[in-house]
């Protein structure tokens, strides 16, 4: 298992997104292959799987809540991304597999999961798979449904969001010019408009918490892309030759949230799944856009939410 610095409750809730990038990354080598994994917290042991562009430091960024919440949290890099090679699953059936074998390497009969975006049909494919792998699931803003990103782009946001060089000048207007940066990630992935996207722009500039949140995601995106790329461009491939993904064999308790002004992942992602899984409900966030679990003006009502929904399956 890696090595977690002991701190006190205290610690752990003064925790920031900075120390995400500090965790100690290991490479674990199961059955399925290796894959790396970081962690951070102390409590109970959480799954926390990234989207795309990410890795083993996003999922840490994006789970940043359950850590302060007294979480342990585990999160890998999915196969392309960072130090776990695409080999290690390469369809998304062959990485919730790969996370099955990871918590037999970890001596784990079962954990809760988070998964997010793109991480979104691995994390919904372990409890379809591995049913009595997963003792609770929480989805955001998860992929259920055809995804082609690459051809809905425009030539100016390809170059944007799938370059090296895009990325690198978003984190470099992230430093200097945050408003702009906010408002362009907005623009993207939400439907907000005019006044409404204003208003949200000057909310997440004017919120230490969020305007860090948006620095830090776009920094597990530009740090090291070369070593993201591979993965990025599996995800790309494989979200765009889901139909609908079959999730009726998920048993588990399942929250599904989603803001309802997402414009990357649509709603009906959302819907399909709870649709399709028996025990699950659907949260979704007003006027939420892709990000919405951790900027939107609803995200601490849904982070609650989500933080006693695990923790529920935890006692």
């Amino acid at each position: 298992m890696a090595d977690i610095s002991s701190k006190t409750a205290k610690d752990v809730r003064a925790l920031n997104f900075e120390a995400c990038f500090e965790a100690k990354r290991e490479r674990i080598q199961t059955q399925a292959g290796p894959i790396e994994i970081a962690c951070m917290g102390e409590g109970a042991p959480l799954l926390s799987i990234h989207g795309g562009p990410g890795g083993c430091d996003q999922g840490l960024v994006l789970a940043m809540p359950f850590v302060r919440a007294g979480f342990r949290v585990i999160s890998v890099s999915r196969p392309g991304y960072l130090g776990t090679p695409l080999e290690s699953g390469v369809s998304f059936d062959d990485q919730a597999d790969l996370l099955a074998s990871l918590m037999d390497a970890l001596g784990f009969d079962s954990l809760p999961v988070l998964g997010a975006s793109a991480g979104g049909p691995v994390a919904y494919l372990l409890a379809q798979r591995h049913s009595k792998r997963v003792q609770a699931l929480v989805v955001i803003d998860g992929v259920t449904q055809t995804y082609s990103k690459a051809e809905q782009l425009s030539v100016l946001e390809e170059a944007i969001f799938l370059s090296r060089p895009g990325l690198w000048l978003m984190d470099w207007m992230g430093r200097h010019f945050p408003a702009s940066v906010v408002k362009g990630l907005l623009t993207t992935e939400s439907t907000l408009r005019e006044d409404a996207l204003a208003e949200r722009v000057k909310e997440v500039v004017q919120d230490p918490e969020k305007l860090s949140f948006v620095r830090m995601m776009i920094r597990t995106m530009t740090e090291q892309f070369k070593q993201r790329q591979e993965g990025l461009r599996n995800d790309l491939s494989k979200l765009a030759a889901i139909t609908m993904l079959k999730l009726d064999a998920i048993s588990c308790s399942t929250l599904i949230i989603h803001g309802d002004a997402d414009a990357d992942v649509p709603a009906d992602d959302a819907r399909w799944a709870h649709q399709q899984i028996q025990d699950s409900r659907l949260y979704a966030i007003p006027g939420g856009s892709h990000l919405a679990f951790w900027i939107a003006p609803g995200a601490a009502e849904a982070q609650e939410l989500a933080i006693s929904w695990m923790s529920q399956a935890s006692d």
